[in-house]
């Protein structure tokens, strides 16, 4: 049913500056893929397989213009000391620029959405007029360590064109407090993840036989802290570790250091490496315990609502989103970032205890907030409106 107060002609073109299937695309694609009512349209550079299943959507309601004409970006660039490869991202950016202003969506949209911060840079260059009320989505914290020194200094000036900023969560939103302007709606929204519906009587095996972790394998995502502590505390032992996720761009290096490392260790014949997983909750299904390990503050957490809405125990490290879902001891596990040592006595002490397992993953079913993808869908669309009716407004008291 559509909402009352929604247009159903409005017109939501999103863009992200790459196809590759990274947890801010992954998260589009779950938003685009399920039923809405805004009319959608994406652009993207064409390398990139992220957005694929939008061509075999056979519902003639739920049709997506998916435009592949945008330029790619030169890899590192937001991260680099070389002024050549700094030159060559703005020259980049400026061309992707130009390209969404001759794409038919970009004339004919109500909001634009911009999925990332390079997206974002994109978008407000394609508009320096301000023509097209723009939503700017914060999936990363607003700080030099996350963005990037080039990105961080391109993207302060964008957030202060922004008419709406969606953030993934609290601590997101409150990297970004300051950038930009106070009338611009700005909204905690979760991303959609993989889940149709929560589960809400939980399965906790007598005994622990797997442990996993899902998510893109790069070093500050933690993958090689939780190699270390599955090994302090399971080597030996019938257990195994699950770990799904591949590597992006340039990280295919760190990918081969963990395998190295789990021969090291002395359980690679205990560790399977999953690659990329579409099927979220078959793979929680698979494990007895969920491991999110970043090194350093996570802006979101996927995976851990993941775990939340599929009622599955899980270890997670202190700090940022996941400390906005985490209640120790009720709904999960908080250790400090980057402690394999700590990391692997939580997991001792969950694997010890069948009842402490059971009385964690009733917790998880039980957290409020945790929303499905069709949820996400509709406040995200709910969002769009409000920015757009929010520009109208403004636009009718000042003419």
């Amino acid at each position: 049913m559509r909402a009352p107060d929604r247009p159903a002609t409005l017109r939501v073109l999103h863009v992200d500056h790459t196809a590759h299937p990274g947890g801010a695309e992954l998260a589009l694609l779950r938003l685009l893929s399920r039923p809405h009512d805004w009319q959608a349209s994406l652009i993207v550079p064409r390398p990139g397989g992220a957005f694929a299943d939008l061509d075999d959507l056979d519902d003639p309601d739920h049709q997506i213009r998916v435009d592949r004409s945008l330029p790619g970006l030169p890899t590192g660039g937001t991260r680099s000391r070389s002024p050549l490869l700094v030159a060559r991202y703005l020259a980049a950016l400026r061309a992707g620029a130009r390209r969404l202003r001759d794409s038919p969506s970009w004339a004919e949209a109500d909001v634009v959405h911009a999925n990332t911060a390079a997206a974002a840079i994109m978008c407000a260059l394609a508009d320096p007029r301000r023509r097209i009320p723009l939503v700017v989505h914060l999936r990363d914290l607003v700080t030099p360590d996350s963005l990037g020194r080039f990105g961080y200094t391109a993207f302060r000036p964008v957030l202060r064109r922004a008419d709406g900023v969606i953030a993934n969560s609290r601590t997101t939103l409150r990297s970004a407090a300051g950038l930009y302007p106070g009338q611009a709606l700005s909204a905690v929204l979760q991303s959609p993840i993989g889940i149709t519906a929560r589960r809400t009587a939980p399965h906790v095996a007598p005994t622990v036989t797997t442990v996993g972790m899902i998510g893109r394998l790069q070093r500050w995502k933690g993958q090689h802290v939780f190699l270390t502590a599955f090994a302090r505390a399971f080597a030996g032992t019938g257990v195994r570790a699950h770990l799904a996720g591949a590597p992006l761009f340039d990280e295919a290096g760190y990918a081969d250091e963990l395998r190295r490392l789990a021969h090291t260790l002395g359980i690679a014949d205990q560790v399977s490496f999953l690659g990329h997983v579409d099927d979220v909750p078959g793979f929680l299904d698979s494990v007895d315990i969920l491991v999110h390990a970043s090194t350093r503050p996570e802006p979101l957490g996927q995976s851990v609502v993941q775990a939340l809405a599929h009622a599955t125990p899980v270890v997670a490290t202190a700090g940022g989103g996941p400390g906005e879902w985490i209640r120790p001891g009720i709904n999960g596990e908080l250790v400090p970032p980057g402690d394999a040592e700590a990391l692997a006595g939580a997991l001792r002490t969950l694997a010890e205890s069948a009842d402490r397992r059971r009385t964690i993953a009733t917790g998880a079913a039980r957290t409020p907030g945790v929303a499905t993808d069709d949820e996400c869908v509709h406040a995200h669309g709910d969002f769009f409106a409000q920015v757009r009716r929010a520009r109208s407004d403004r636009g009718r008291r000042n003419g």
